[in-house]
């Protein structure tokens, strides 16, 4: 029988093989196990999510009944729906947790479980290792003995209004649709569609929107935001000339971005001048989170306006903890994923897309023209990431690097080492950093400096670190 481990981004597996029905049975045992018995809560109320990909809803309703069986009640919205708004109803509806069926931006033939806690936050290690020791608890032959499931704890839930009632407290639309912009959405067959595109539709901003239904093999891409996966949308704005796209992933939690010459803008690029104009312009204050492997310019554009920076691992779940703990107004990570301080301290594609609109719309300039601006007033930086398989010879490396720090080359003048997660090896305005992927058996390799090939000089270093 397969185990189940949380990583860095829930557990994950191929459907028919590590992800089954009877691996969702257990989870939902363990988890009900752990909600009662370890937190002692009675009759517990726990808010159950899915996506679009192929089964996502039935093992969602599987999840249901054998919570049902367990005294744990269960509360489904109708449909898929973005996780944000999910998070937003486990607060809203003060429930104990909550739990999603995903698998991210992994293949249509894989899927996944996210837990959440209480607070609408992915939740952390401290958390799912508890699951995980319920789990390894029950026998090796267990399955569940009762099929017919308690409805009268299955509950349907409605939480879209009151999520795009908190969108439409944080976004001028005024502003947006005074300034008539050309908007294309590509909802890339995600939980997105009926929020992104129906928050700019019903607040008098014209769209043109691809990909929006539900379709459990994803059309032709991966449903992730990145150059590569929305093609489709960046050819849609170049044909109607429009002046920006706007992608959310299969759960619309990141977020994605294409200039009016349809190309790709990273988090890497459109976060920090985001941030400076949540600063500049929108007054926000307070400090920022971020994760260890963005970019530079983040704490720089922070130092500039007199936030703090405090840096996390890889993984929002970290993200969210700190954001809790500190007087933090934004978290931001590598991988297109932000949050606002909030009810719900979550990532959320829907908003940051129409962050970046609104600055576009209030400050009068295309993207490009945003760019150019930025860089007048912080160095530009190239960041870029790959991946190798994690081999015991790697993993033994990294033991190493870890404990003595060694093996970069000397002509990489290193300030300081960070041990967050990973090693990570840091100059003036370049750094390297290389960890264990938490969900995938690879290894990542991170780097960026103020020249594309001064970062791929150090990638090529960090493989050869590794071996």
């Amino acid at each position: 029988m397969s185990e189940i481990r949380f990583g860095t981004d829930g557990w994950r597996g191929r459907m028919g093989r590590e992800f089954s029905f009877l691996n969702v049975r257990r989870f939902a045992t363990a988890y009900a196990s752990y909600l009662t018995r370890r937190m002692r809560i009675t009759e517990p109320r726990v808010f159950i999510n899915f996506d679009t990909r192929i089964l996502s809803h039935r093992f969602a309703m599987e999840a249901a009944r054998v919570f049902s069986l367990h005294g744990v009640n269960s509360y489904i919205p109708p449909r898929d729906v973005p996780l944000a708004a999910a998070s937003l109803a486990i607060v809203n509806e003060k429930l104990d947790g909550g739990v999603a069926f995903t698998a991210s931006f992994n293949r249509p033939v894989y899927n996944g479980i996210k837990v959440f806690n209480a607070g609408g936050a992915p939740a952390l290690p401290s958390t799912t290792t508890l699951i995980e020791r319920e789990i390894e608890a029950l026998p090796a032959n267990w399955d569940s003995p009762r099929q017919y499931a308690r409805q009268s704890m299955i509950h349907e839930i409605q939480v879209r209004e009151p999520y795009l009632q908190m969108i439409t407290e944080k976004i001028d639309f005024a502003v947006i649709r005074a300034a008539g912009l050309r908007i294309v959405v590509d909802n890339l067959f995600g939980a997105s569609r009926e929020f992104l595109d129906e928050l700019l539709l019903s607040n008098g901003v014209p769209i043109d929107a691809i990909h929006s239904y539900p379709y459990a093999a994803h059309g032709r891409v991966i449903p992730y935001c990145s150059g590569k996966t929305l093609a489709d949308l960046a050819r849609v704005v170049r044909e109607t000339n429009a002046d920006v796209g706007l992608a959310t992933d299969i759960n619309g939690d990141r977020f994605g971005i294409i200039d009016n010459r349809g190309r790709f803008l990273d988090a890497n690029n459109v976060i920090p001048m985001l941030i400076d104009y949540l600063v500049r312009v929108r007054g926000m204050r307070g400090g920022v989170v971020k994760s260890i492997s963005s970019t530079r310019n983040i704490a720089h554009v922070a130092q500039h306006h007199g936030c703090k920076v405090y840096h996390t691992p890889v993984g929002f779940k970290y993200i969210s903890d700190m954001m809790s703990k500190r007087e933090a107004f934004i978290g931001v990570e590598s991988t297109n994923g932000a949050a606002l301080q909030g009810k719900a301290v979550i990532k959320d594609g829907i908003l940051f897309n129409l962050l970046v609109v609104e600055m576009m719309a209030r400050e009068g300039k295309t993207l490009p023209e945003l760019t150019a601006a930025f860089y007048k007033r912080f160095p530009m930086l190239y960041a870029h990431e790959v991946s190798v398989r994690l081999t015991p010879v790697r993993r033994q490396r990294l033991l190493e690097l870890l404990e003595n720090h060694q093996g970069i080359d000397p002509g990489f003048k290193v300030v300081r080492v960070q041990l967050v997660d990973g090693i990570k090896w840091i100059g003036r305005d370049e750094w390297l950093l290389v960890r264990p992927s938490g969900t995938l058996n690879v290894m990542r390799i991170y780097a960026e400096s103020t020249s594309r090939k001064k970062t791929r000089q150090l990638i090529a270093q960090g493989r050869r670190i590794l071996g």
